[in-house]
């Protein structure tokens, strides 16, 4: 200390008390670690450290559209070695394609294989046996009881659901009925004929029966599974941001998407209360299920063709406006990494994707018609 003492005086430094040196080697030290610490905070996954990734049971529902949200979940799930993944689709080749590639992707993986803590080689599951196929339309409810019995039996319980099926809606709602002015070929006609409104009543009907049946029965069906066999249970909807505003030419859509999340958020609650139930002598506590809304804006996927307001029979084709106007659109991939990642989180309620839709919803609030101008100006209508 006297040789640096002595350096610093001819240089004409001087050279603090040792209590300000302390003061100033602390404040550093919580200079650095702040930093360090909001960084680990934002970056960690703590329901990983609950429920093993090895250990995890994931049903995916609506799996088997190639380049989808529903595939790109199960790829990083299959990549991550999750033990289950079940994957569930009307198109069974179109599981087995996902199946193929989520094989691949687990191969590449090395949670599950170079694991000390998940079981020894001899017990191991190949990959081939981690990953099923289960074909299921969710709409029908004979298939979600089917679906249900054979998770039940064959999986003994689930830890995580992720709802990804559905079906869109492109036209405006005088569209559908063949008098929109601003978009039909026939300008003069006005009113629309009986054949106009069966052909709205068939798309709401078909649309709902999906977006918000399907989802309702899904739901009563796995709830309870969720609740009795996993100590931290998630479930997951893929909803739309259509379902936080007014769209225009997507009005069905957005109020089958509306009704699917209000749903979705009533029944949260209602799983709360559940939670709080004191069981029998001999029952064990119901786990409290945390509920989860993805709300994506344009993703880029083939979503659109399973649009129930097109005569397919006649080729109709949705035109994408996205496309057309080049607009920087969500990936799938993308959505399913933050997805996951919220999950891995204990996040809750609603995330917005992009984020900044969050915000746009309280601008609805507060000055709609700027937000109705920007969804015209969208969808070109």
């Amino acid at each position: 200390m006297d040789l640096v003492q002595g350096l610093a005086d001819k240089v004409g430094v001087q050279i603090p008390d040792t209590k300000t040196l302390s003061l100033l080697a602390t404040l550093a030290c919580v200079a650095l670690t702040v930093p360090l610490a909001i960084m680990f905070h934002f970056s960690a996954r703590p329901r990983i450290q609950r429920i093993k990734i090895y250990h995890e049971r994931v049903l995916i529902l609506g799996a088997s559209t190639e380049k989808g949200v529903g595939e790109a979940l199960a790829l990083q799930y299959a990549r991550r070695g999750c033990r289950d993944l079940i994957l569930v689709g009307r198109n069974m080749q179109g599981l087995a394609a996902v199946k193929k590639r989520c094989i691949e992707q687990a191969a590449q993986g090395e949670e599950y294989d170079m694991s000390d803590e998940a079981p020894g080689d001899e017990a191991k599951l190949k990959h081939e046996s981690r990953i099923h196929c289960i074909a299921a339309d969710c709409s029908k409810a004979e298939d979600v009881d089917r679906l249900r019995k054979q998770v039940s039996a064959k999986f003994k319980g689930l830890d995580t659901l992720h709802i990804c099926f559905g079906v869109s809606a492109l036209l405006p709602l005088l569209g559908v009925a063949g008098v929109d002015p601003v978009r039909s070929k026939d300008s003069t006609k006005v009113y629309p004929d009986k054949s106009g409104l069966e052909a709205v009543q068939q798309a709401v009907a078909s649309a709902s029966n999906v977006n918000v049946a399907g989802t309702a029965v899904v739901l009563a069906a796995f709830l309870p599974m969720l609740q009795t066999t996993s100590s931290l249970p998630a479930v997951v909807l893929m909803s739309s941001a259509a379902a936080l505003f007014a769209t225009p030419t997507r009005s069905v859509y957005a109020a089958t998407k509306s009704a699917q999340l209000s749903l979705f958020r009533s029944v949260a609650i209602e799983l709360q209360a559940h939670a709080e139930v004191k069981p029998a002598d001999s029952g064990k506590r119901r786990s409290r299920v945390r509920f989860l809304s993805i709300c994506p804006g344009t993703i880029a996927t083939s979503f659109r063709h399973s649009a129930v307001d097109l005569d397919h029979s006649k080729g109709d084709m949705p035109q994408d406006l996205a496309w057309v106007k080049g607009e920087k659109m969500l990936t799938p991939e993308g959505v399913a990494e933050k997805t996951i990642f919220a999950v891995d989180r204990y996040n809750e309620g609603i995330i917005t994707l992009p984020p900044f839709y969050a915000f746009a919803t309280w601008i609805d609030k507060i000055y709609p018609s700027f937000i109705a101008r920007e969804a015209r100006k969208k969808y070109a209508y």
